[in-house]
């Protein structure tokens, strides 16, 4: 990992776990929420998807797996892909709780092993603030 990726990757793990703790709850307690109603945490990106069911989506800057959770749970496969050993941590925890499997892989995205994952995904979903980067597979 280059110099700079390890500095971003210091910052991102510096406090991550609890932070989410603190924020959104223990993982058993998030992942009861994301089990609630799915579709509720993704509603403002619904209509991007005909369906969930067998899609196979690469979660950018995924974190604590806020999205990539529900969308598991709806039926989609989803690898995370995110610089944080600690966001993992809680967003595999989180994802067991609530009887799914995500994939998750620590990398800086700038050095995402492109010939590994080519093809695999039929969709790339970053989420922000109040936008979302989507689109058909580039990866």
């Amino acid at each position: 990992m280059e110099e700079y990726s390890l500095q971003h990757k210091k910052a991102w793990e510096f406090d991550a776990y609890d932070f989410w703790v603190r924020t959104v709850g223990i993982p058993e307690e998030t992942a009861a929420k994301d089990k609630e109603n799915p579709k509720e945490m993704l509603k403002q990106y619904a209509d991007y998807f005909d369906s969930y069911e067998g899609v196979k989506i690469a979660n950018i800057c995924g974190s604590c797996g806020k999205k990539a959770i529900p969308l598991a749970l709806l039926g989609s496969d989803v690898t995370v892909f995110d610089i944080s050993e600690a966001n993992k941590k809680y967003a595999i925890e989180t994802a067991k709780a609530a009887g799914v499997e995500i994939g998750y892989e620590v990398c800086d995205i700038m050095e995402i092993n492109m010939s590994k994952f080519e093809g695999l995904f039929d969709v790339v979903f970053m989420e922000g603030d109040d936008s979302c980067l989507f689109g058909t597979s580039i990866l």
